[in-house]
């Protein structure tokens, strides 16, 4: 079996509701069928607060003991699902977080490097989950808030893969662009948990192979 520890984001201001929360649940509930794939799925739902994160990374890493991270947040000025790439050792001073409370320095880790590359396959994510019908392309800009911070920390915590996918809000239609008359069309909930199962598939299958080409 192979340990996918899924983490999503609860409300933080602007965002009452975080759809991935309702991605997460609807995966646990596929635990059966992520079972039958040699995929043991573990879930859990981050506060968005900033102090304490790397604690609450630590705690999860060392009680769960996942083979792959994914962690999952919500752009929600975005039209599409965004793999990231890497994380920026910075923090924003300006933004609140669910606790009314700002970041303490401007830095995620101080004298740590300034960047981390996320640690799977991009390209061929995206390309796992635009082929399930949800249009995923890459970003390289996590952004300065929790997102950012979560994945960073967790490429220093985690030696296996590791990554971010951040989904927009799940909306049907959006105004259509003058550039044709077919309106844009963000993906649904359910098309982003089928395409996310797709994702979790492409991962396993991503750890089994390195784990039989062993250390470089």
């Amino acid at each position: 079996m192979i340990r996918i520890l899924v983490t999503a984001f609860g409300a933080f201001p602007g965002a009452p509701v975080n759809p991935t929360m309702r991605i997460a649940a609807a995966l646990r509930k596929r635990r059966r069928y992520f079972r039958l794939r040699g995929i043991e799925i573990e879930t859990l739902v981050l506060p968005v607060v900033f102090e304490g994160t790397r604690e609450r990374l630590q705690d999860a890493v060392r009680r769960l003991k996942p083979d792959v991270i994914l962690h999952l947040g919500l752009a929600g000025r975005r039209r599409t699902i965004t793999v990231e790439t890497r994380a920026l050792n910075r923090l924003t001073l300006l933004h609140v977080d669910a606790g009314k409370r700002r970041a303490g320095a401007i830095t995620v880790e101080k004298g740590a490097p300034p960047v981390r590359r996320a640690r799977y396959a991009p390209v061929r994510l995206a390309r796992t989950m635009s082929q399930a019908r949800a249009p995923a392309r890459l970003s390289i800009d996590a952004g300065d808030y929790l997102c950012n911070q979560t994945l960073y920390l967790s490429l220093g915590l985690h030696q296996g893969l590791c990554g971010f996918i951040h989904v927009p809000r799940p909306r049907v239609l959006l105004r259509p662009r003058r550039a044709g008359n077919l309106a844009i069309r963000r993906p649904t909930i359910s098309e982003m948990v089928r395409a996310f199962e797709h994702a979790l598939q492409q991962l396993a299958a991503d750890h089994r192979l390195a784990s039989r080409r062993g250390p470089t």
